[in-house]
């Protein structure tokens, strides 16, 4: 059975470095951009960070825009492959199951 959404996201964040940044940490980086990408009601950067704020997340988008700058893609890079093996896994045992 494929997973939902939200369930894949929490595993793959949960592997990602929590301290590795003093002010913006990778998992809270990646978190950030997902998060503009993948919700909708999300219009703008200021529309992020004044939700993150609100709900006592200490980030501003100067910080972030300098964390931008200065990571590497790697970490995208590597989290998109991981989701590509995951889904393909997936799939592979559910068309087995339905074959079956």
């Amino acid at each position: 059975m494929l997973l939902d959404f939200p369930q894949l996201v929490k595993t793959f964040l949960s592997a990602l470095p929590n301290d590795d940044f003093p002010v913006l940490d990778t998992r809270l980086f990646f978190s950030c951009w997902l998060a503009l990408v993948m919700d909708k009601s999300t219009l703008s950067m200021q529309d992020l960070f004044k939700r993150l704020n609100h709900t006592g997340i200490s980030v501003d988008i100067s910080t972030f825009s300098k964390a931008c700058k200065s990571r590497s893609l790697s970490t995208f890079e590597q989290l998109y492959r991981d989701l590509l093996v995951r889904l393909r896994r997936e799939f592979a045992d559910s068309k087995m199951k339905c074959n079956a």
